[in-house]
């Protein structure tokens, strides 16, 4: 038994950990860095969401239709699933609206609130892919642009760039992105997101464009009007600096957690790290060891070539005033129960799993936590072993990996990421989430899934085949 888990624990410190964040949807990996924020609270606000298979498809094109409906669900604050758009699939001012279909009346309403405009044929183009320059003009015309007429005319563009300059809407937009091609999915969120944050106007011949607040308005942006939309420093479960976004819509917020200065999954010098983060000082970071805030500051020291942060198995992240540090545990399955129910078919037991966790450097026993779940079945077995992310108590060592008292491994928050069983024989294309990445290497063990492309709390199977037995 010591013999296979060493040589399990061996394996599991070559993987990436599963432990990531803002995580909306299966391909998040692949929206930029700059837009993630922007994709992620308009999907929770139930205004932008992806597709029915967990994908946003980020980079994929969008059409003018489509971009009309968020406009109007902006708008209005109208996300409902049965909303009142049908009400206006009359009201068509564009001579196409036959081959509009479903989006008949967001077009009609936003054309009728002169939100969106058509082209000098009469046309709308529904189907026609919307370009970065004309998503512009349609969320500054909801801000109350556009009333005297500026995007009009052969300089339309160049004055929607100016005015979304002014305002800041392009801070985040590389000067590179071309907003006269199509526009991607997730540069129409962005767009749309730092609009709904901008100061409503209103024009007057004499004054032009004042800001509602300065005319005493009590909201000062679509988002705050029609959303409630409001921002709050926060962190995440781990202790990660984040933003949290609320809003009376949707999920009713969402936590934003900012990407990291710094990443380490292996043991690093406090000089190394000193230098990737170009300090010039001795700098104190507020430390996070597995969800727990530690009662004193961790000192980067600049000349220290000695003491490591971190080792394989352990997920170090740098951020301006933070470190967070998250464990990879091991550990083996010893029961597991499906859901009970009384004879009315009440739930009486929720689905069970205990596990012993090896949570001590160095030592052979183990934790015992117990989860449930529920009424959804955990899909393991006796034997199998998994590997976890768990809170543990607040006496961590911030420079050794799984160095944690014995019993402080806590059931909340504990997230299972993959697991490993023994079998005669390995066959991939059994287990289709991970076929792309099994290999069969080691005459003892046929490794494994690597774990890089798992989003955060998704459960990937993974199989270990144990072809010798041990003692």
């Amino acid at each position: 038994m010591k013999k296979l888990l060493a040589m399990v624990l061996a394996l599991v410190m070559t993987l990436s950990l599963a432990v990531s964040a803002n995580a909306a949807f299966k391909d998040d990996k692949s929206i930029s860095d700059d837009y993630a924020e922007s994709v992620a609270v308009l999907n929770g606000m139930g205004v932008f969401k992806g597709y029915e298979d967990g994908s946003f498809k980020p980079e994929g094109n969008i059409t003018r239709a489509e971009v009309a409906t968020i406009v109007y669900r902006i708008y209005t604050a109208d996300v409902a699933k049965n909303d009142k758009s049908g009400l206006y699939a009359t009201y068509n001012k564009f001579s196409d609206m036959a081959g509009a279909g479903w989006a008949q009346g967001y077009i009609g309403y936003c054309a009728n609130a002169s939100l969106v405009k058509g082209y000098p044929d009469g046309t709308f183009k529904p189907s026609g892919k919307v370009t970065g320059y004309e998503v512009l003009a349609m969320i500054l015309r909801a801000v109350g642009y556009d009333k005297n007429n500026e995007f009009s005319g052969a300089d339309w563009a160049l004055h929607v760039a100016q005015t979304a300059q002014q305002l800041g809407v392009l801070d985040r937009v590389a000067k590179t992105t071309d907003l006269n091609a199509p526009a991607s999915r997730e540069l129409v969120a962005e767009l749309l997101f730092q609009g709904i944050q901008k100061a409503q106007v209103t024009y007057t011949p004499a004054f032009g464009y004042v800001t509602d607040k300065v005319i005493g308005a009590k909201n000062n942006s679509l988002g705050e009007k029609n959303f409630k939309l409001d921002s709050a420093k926060s962190s995440d479960k781990w202790g990660r600096p984040a933003t949290k976004w609320t809003y009376n819509t949707g999920d009713k917020a969402t936590t934003f957690v900012e990407k990291p200065n710094l990443t380490y999954t292996k043991a690093v010098t406090e000089c190394d790290v000193a230098h990737d983060a170009g300090l010039k000082v001795d700098t104190a970071y507020t430390l996070y060891v597995n969800g727990q805030k530690q009662p004193t500051t961790y000192t980067v020291n600049l000349t220290d070539t000695v003491t490591k942060m971190g080792a394989q198995g352990r997920l170090v992240e740098v951020y301006d005033d933070t470190i967070v540090m998250i464990d990879t545990f091991l550990a083996k399955v010893t029961y597991v129960a499906p859901a009970a129910y009384d004879a009315q078919g009440h739930l009486r037991t929720e689905a069970t799993i205990k596990l012993d966790v090896y949570a001590t450097k160095g030592s052979p026993a183990a934790t015992t936590l117990t989860l449930t779940n529920g009424e959804d079945a955990y899909p393991y077995a006796v034997g199998d072993y998994v590997l976890l992310n768990a809170y543990t108590n607040a006496f961590n060592s911030a420079t050794e990996s799984g160095r944690n008292r014995i019993g402080s491994v806590s059931a909340r928050e504990s997230i299972i990421f993959a697991f490993f069983r023994r079998r005669e024989r390995a066959d991939s294309s059994e287990f289709p989430v991970c076929g792309k990445c099994f290999t069969a290497s080691c005459k003892n063990f046929v490794a494994v899934c690597l774990m890089s492309h798992v989003p955060y709390n998704t459960v990937v199977w993974c199989i270990v085949d144990v072809v010798q037995s041990y003692g």
